[in-house]
Formats: structure tokens, sequence, C-alpha cells
């Protein structure tokens, strides 16, 4: 006879990995959040020596917790999730916060922006300069609409 096994867990591998993660990501969103408008940055010195000193609302800390979540997700191989991904900046590792700690605006580049296609959203962090630019879906209507309009 052969030895029974135990069922293996379905739970997640290195769950103690995510948690970390997890906790890292949401303690330097509290402290990008939770800082006063008169505190200053100083960005790291392998960035632009033009951002040396910037205005920004966020501590130095909440920079430390998001450069050791990178670390962490890098030494453990993990994958973050690309919305946790789109709110960090890959420079300087700061929680972007719209208003706070990024601009959002939305581009065309077609000739004219005739193209809806074309929008792009760009992120630029406030403390290194950096931009992200994802594509944005454009609004298409719907057949009930189409319906609508033909009759």
């Amino acid at each position: 006879m052969s030895k029974v096994k135990p069922p293996k867990s379905k739970g997640i591998p290195s769950k103690h990995l995510h948690a970390r993660t997890a906790f890292l990501y949401q303690a330097a969103t509290y402290l990008t959040l939770q800082t006063s408008p008169n505190d200053t940055v100083q960005t790291p010195e392998h960035l632009d020596q033009t951002h040396s000193q910037c205005s920004v609302d966020c501590s130095p800390i909440s920079l430390q917790l998001g450069s050791d979540l990178q670390q962490v997700s890098r030494k453990a191989q993990l994958r973050l999730s690309v919305e946790l991904k789109r709110t960090i900046c890959k420079r300087c590792n700061t929680v972007l916060i719209h208003g706070r700690t990024a601009t959002q605006t939305i581009e065309n580049a077609s000739k004219g922006g005739k193209k809806p296609w074309a929008d792009v959203l760009v992120l630029e962090c406030k403390v290194c300069g950096g931009k992200k630019k994802f594509p944005v879906e454009p609004l298409t209507s719907t057949s009930t609409e189409l319906d609508s309009n033909t009759c």
C-alpha cells in the first residue's frame, strides 16, 4: 500500500513576502499623504542634479519604503500587480498620487489630435520629473446609442 499524502494547500507561495510588500506600499502611501506641505525632499544623488531640492509633499521615509518595496520584490522575484506598478515612479520610487506627487495629463500625438485611439495618459513625477505613459481606451458608443441615432 502506498502512503496517503495530505492534500497540498492552495495558498499563495511565499505569502509572508506578499504581506511584506503590501505593508511597505501601504506605509509609503500613508506617509506620502500625511506629510505637511512645508516639508522638502532631497532626491537621491544618482538622479538629475537639477532636481536636487523639490518642494513636494513627500517624506524621505516614504521614499525609502518605496525603494525597499522594489528591492524586496526583485530579491524574491515577486510579480507586483500592474495597478501597483503604475503608482510607483521607476526613477525615484515615489508613490505617485495625483495632485500631491504627480500630475496627470492626456496627450494625443496624432495630427491635430484627430485620432481618439491615440490618447495617452501621462503621469509626471514632481520629485524627479520622470514621465510614465499609458494608453487610454477611447470611449466607444454602444449599440443602443447607435440604434437610437439611426431611427
